[in-house]
């Protein structure tokens, strides 16, 4: 017997996605000001190595979620939270 979707539950479907997005995008954003300071200041000796392995790691794995799951703001948050913490683990390696 096939279930009937109420309108409501139809537009909570179509509206899931951009909700994702959104908040992809607010947390790739908040790491944009970390990332231009410490290549501006080049101070890097309280970041911790493990920490952006580890988040970069996490990352990865996210990203293979989302292509497997094909979950599109999960990719499209995680891709630019790789790219934003390999920049500062890159300064860390760079000026430490």
């Amino acid at each position: 017997m096939r279930a009937l979707v109420t309108s409501a539950q139809r537009m909570r479907m179509r509206f899931t996605p951009y909700l994702g997005y959104l908040a992809g995008a607010l947390t790739v954003i908040s790491l944009w000001p970390q990332t231009k300071r410490v290549w501006r200041t080049k101070q890097t000796q309280d970041l911790s190595l493990r920490t952006f392995t580890l988040l970069i790691t996490a990352g990865v794995l996210w990203i293979t979620y989302g292509v497997l799951s094909t979950d599109w703001p999960v990719i499209a948050t995680n891709s630019g939270m790789v790219i934003l913490n390999g920049a500062i683990l890159l300064a860390k390696l760079k000026f430490s």
